[in-house]
């Protein structure tokens, strides 16, 4: 772990077996926030901040966090296997359903057939950012501590969803052991105009897609990709994509998707 003499922010997305991680600094007047983003194994990768005319967010978080952040563990492959096996993420839902608390919202994608409960996850002082809780689960991050980052769906800035592209681990919600694809398998299929809907606070809110990219571990645009200073109100998904790595078991690329809200 490389060690650095600011607060960090850290962003777990758990999305296959062991846990790797990217560092995205971003930075701020004053003071410098460090976004970690997690996917499989890996080293830290130290990833340029963006210049002042790439991302202008203005504002240092309200409150700075007292200690180093400790990111949530993400399920690991050696985890062995607890009742049942399941491999279907139809049949998890219908049987087991979601995790308590996924009530904050809901999320399409019609054309990739996505249709699941959001859970919301809280970012306090310590900066950790869990994970969605199973592969059904999509986490959106409650960012208001630090100014400058994310945002509420509808709200003007940038809501950023996270969700699992596998999963092999035991679901502690329900049971059982899953081994498959995740809610956000298919993220790297998306195009532009593609529609993603999410029903919030009693809307049904619509955004297009405006881009999607897969992005090397090691790419330096990572500081611009969480920012909240974005022309209009905006989604960010993301997951890990690429190819996998079984030897260090690490995704050698990141998908995320951009889209901005049309109604």
């Amino acid at each position: 772990m490389m060690r650095r003499l600011m607060p960090r922010l850290r962003l777990w997305v758990g999305c296959s077996r062991l846990t790797s991680r990217l560092v995205a600094v971003l930075a701020v007047p004053v003071c410098a926030v460090t976004v970690l983003a997690a996917c499989d194994s890996g080293p830290d990768i130290v990833v340029t901040a963006p210049t002042a005319t790439e991302a202008t967010a203005t504002s240092t978080p309200s409150r700075t966090p007292t200690r180093t952040p400790t990111p949530q563990a993400t399920p690991t492959e050696v985890e062995e296997p607890r009742g049942q096996v399941i491999q279907s993420l139809r049949d998890l839902v219908a049987d087991y359903g979601y995790p308590d608390g996924a009530d904050f919202a809901r999320l399409r994608i019609p054309t990739l057939s996505v249709d699941s409960q959001v859970s919301a996850r809280y970012v306090g002082q310590d900066g950790v950012m869990p994970n969605p809780v199973g592969p059904a689960d999509v986490a959106w991050y409650n960012m208001d501590d630090w100014n400058g980052m994310g945002g509420a769906p509808g709200g003007g800035g940038n809501a950023i969803f996270s969700g699992h592209v596998d999963y092999a681990a035991n679901v502690h919600y329900a049971g059982v052991y899953y081994r498959g694809q995740g809610v956000f398998s298919q993220l790297r299929l998306l195009s532009e105009g593609d529609i993603i809907e999410v029903d919030y606070n009693g809307q049904t809110l619509r955004y297009a897609v405006v881009w999607r990219q897969q992005l090397g571990a090691k790419d330096a645009s990572w500081g611009a990709i969480w920012s909240n200073d974005v022309p209009v109100d905006s989604i960010t998904l993301y997951t890990c994509g690429g190819e996998f790595d079984f030897d260090s078991r690490e995704y050698a690329d990141r998908v995320v998707v951009r889209a901005e809200r049309i109604s």
